[in-house]
């Protein structure tokens, strides 16, 4: 599933590429996914002109000047390409099947289409008023955002200390407490901090409390800058992967020497959720 900084690199490049455009239509083939239903959604799009994006954790929100804002969640293998003229037949988009499976396209009036490829089909799209998009009971439970610079080591170690009998590896994937870090950053976090995910939060000592928090904001800014992990499904707006997998360390690597150490990296269930770790890099 993408995680804050695919999410990230996806708004970003929004704005940059549709900001100012008008939606001429709204087509889609898988309708149980549109949000209050597709004959409200069309109709509410069509003719708003795109007024900017924005991010709540993990979802999208592209606001509209007629009051009302679409919120997308990509959810497992969603993604969104931005096509127009000069790069409509580029190779990422006719010879990577990722990008083949689109089920919602905007057409704008200048001929460009927003397009949303879902290979699994769990990713959704809502029109809203703009003022209550932070009232969606999805938006409205998340906790602070990851990279919020309130987010200080005060309030990060407030917030975990009320969490202290339970592994930190567990606690950093709750979202009503902290948004936007998944499986893929929390592992490459706690690796950075030399701190092991079966850690129980009662047990950090100063010294690593003072470790985590940076650990993770530096992980999500670097991940960012280089447009997200592709590990799997994701692809930016041009259907090009991320670059991030080139950097990581433990995530998915199971089996493989330490980058820092050589030593095997191994994965262990916590959670309900895999996590990856050097058991001599982190204690």
């Amino acid at each position: 599933m993408p995680e804050l900084p695919e999410v990230q690199t996806v708004v970003t490049q929004l704005e940059r590429k549709i900001v100012g455009k008008t939606i001429k239509s709204f087509w889609s083939d898988w309708k149980k996914r549109i949000f209050p239903s597709f004959a409200v959604f069309a109709k509410q799009v069509r003719g708003a002109i795109i007024l900017g994006t924005r991010r709540f954790g993990k979802h999208i929100v592209i606001d509209l000047d007629d009051g009302y804002s679409v919120v997308a969640h990509l959810k497992m293998t969603g993604h969104f390409l931005v096509k127009d003229k000069g790069n409509r037949l580029s190779s990422a988009f006719t010879k990577d099947p990722v990008n083949g499976y689109i089920h919602h396209i905007f057409t704008f009036t200048d001929k460009t289409t927003l397009e949303f490829s879902d290979m699994r089909k769990f990713g959704w799209l809502r029109v809203m008023r703009t003022g209550e998009v932070e009232t969606l009971p999805s938006i409205a439970s998340l906790g602070i955002d990851a990279l919020s610079p309130k987010l200080t080591q005060k309030h990060f170690q407030g917030l975990l200390s009320e969490k202290k009998k339970r592994p930190i590896g567990v606690v950093l994937l709750e979202q009503d407490l902290i948004a936007g870090i998944g499986n893929i950053y929390r592992s490459e976090a706690l690796f950075l901090a030399g701190v092991l995910p079966t850690r129980r939060i009662e047990t950090l000592t100063k010294k690593e409390w003072l470790k985590i928090l940076p650990a993770i904001k530096k992980v999500l800014q670097r991940a960012v800058k280089l447009r997200g992990t592709s590990d799997g499904d994701f692809r930016d707006t041009d259907g090009l992967e991320g670059r991030f997998q080139r950097m990581l360390h433990v995530y998915g690597r199971t089996g493989k020497s330490c980058k820092k150490c050589d030593t095997i990296i191994l994965r262990k269930k916590i959670g309900q959720r895999s996590v990856f770790y050097c058991p001599r890099c982190q204690k």
